[in-house]
């Protein structure tokens, strides 16, 4: 991952063309028919084919874009169990990834964000996105007059995760030097014990993203009292991280490879119980399967359903989060909810529910929570 950590004016050039040119060995390497450099220039809807052409190629394979691949279980089983095979930070100056405790007043939050939604809405900027950012700056002890900082430097380190496997733009590079110095300066003043940087981007883009999956998938649990087993199929359908990146610690022998120290090793994991997860999403996996409930049990205290009504769009340049960028959903009011005014909404112009899947950049203006937090006084602690 290129990170700008000290880069001069002077030296943005350099750095903006050399983020061009490995993304541009990347579409070499795929117009010449690796499967993997080609997942990881992601312009596919359905990675499903490419995946397969990976298995297909072998239990564990060099690709011509520099890493080890593997898309076999047993053989992302014993790469995992090698004592000098490491898992590779998306943020490795920072300390590790820790656990969070889900903040109380979640359900609160989430009915303030709905309330402000509308009867049709962009699930990821209006709900997935402040919601999150929300309940991390409560456990932060953020602020009220910090909030809007706080929740722009969490959309800028965004791209942390997938800068581990693809070039990102130069303006994306240098939106995550000056959020991730933003994070440092804010939780410099957190309680003791609060979470560090590495945590909260991880856990901000990772809870958006599959709380906008958890949605689109499950439809609405059948009642709220059902919401905990829908986030748990939801979250559990498809991995948090669509590729696990490791690195060897020294040189080694492993599924009839010899991997030379530094090498780097992708793992392809399929979902469902049992798959491979990277240790920064295991670790933050109860705080989203909260997020996760807590979201679907309010929106089927509220709505008998709730549907896409334009295309998912995905974020570009994302191949290892897979990540939404934006989703405009329409819901049907129950007669109780929210007074019992409100009726079916209507589908944009494009119809139901979407088809194609289009990446993109992220919009870069971030969500506040300030305006959902407002009941707090202002004050995020």
């Amino acid at each position: 991952m290129t990170t700008p950590e000290s880069v001069r004016p002077g030296e943005l050039a350099a750095l903006g063309e050399r983020l061009q040119r490995e993304h541009g060995i990347l579409w070499l390497h795929r117009l010449k028919g690796d499967p993997y450099a080609a997942l990881l220039c992601d312009i596919d809807d359905d990675p499903g084919p490419l995946r397969e052409r990976i298995r297909a190629a072998g239990p564990l394979w060099r690709s011509r874009a520099g890493s080890w691949v593997t898309a076999d279980p047993a053989t992302a089983a014993e790469l995992l169990a090698h004592p000098d095979i490491g898992h590779v930070a998306a943020l490795p100056e920072e300390t590790a990834v820790t656990g969070i405790r889900p903040p109380a007043g979640l359900a609160a939050l989430c009915a303030r964000l709905l309330d402000a939604a509308g009867p049709e809405f962009d699930l990821v900027a209006d709900v997935a996105e402040p919601l999150v950012a929300g309940a991390l700056a409560e456990v932060c002890a953020i602020p009220g007059e910090d909030l809007h900082r706080f929740a722009e430097a969490l959309a800028a380190c965004g791209v942390a995760q997938d800068a581990v496997v693809c070039p990102q733009r130069l303006a994306a590079t240098r939106r995550l030097r000056t959020g991730l110095d933003e994070l440092r300066a804010l939780l410099a003043a957190g309680p003791p014990g609060a979470p560090g940087p590495a945590t909260v981007a991880v856990a901000a883009r990772t809870g958006a993203d599959l709380l906008a999956r958890s949605v689109l998938r499950s439809s609405l649990a059948p009642s709220a009292r059902d919401a905990g087993r829908a986030a748990g199929e939801a979250l559990r359908a498809e991995p948090p991280g669509w590729i696990v990146p490791l690195v060897a610690r020294a040189g080694l022998q492993a599924a009839g490879a010899r991997i030379a120290e530094g090498e780097r090793i992708a793992v392809l994991p399929d979902g469902g119980p049992g798959a491979v997860t990277a240790p920064a999403h295991l670790t933050t996996a109860p705080f989203h399967r909260a997020l996760a409930e807590t979201v679907l049990a309010a929106l089927a205290e509220r709505y008998t359903e709730v549907r896409p009504v334009s295309p998912v769009v995905r974020r570009a340049r994302a191949p290892l989060t897979r990540g939404i960028a934006r989703v405009r959903v329409g819901v049907t009011t129950t007669p109780t909810a929210g007074g019992g005014t409100a009726g079916r909404t209507t589908p944009t112009a494009g119809g139901g529910t979407a088809g194609r899947t289009t990446p993109t950049d992220p919009p870069r203006e971030a969500v506040s929570p300030r305006a959902a937090l407002g009941a707090r006084g202002g004050d995020a602690r």
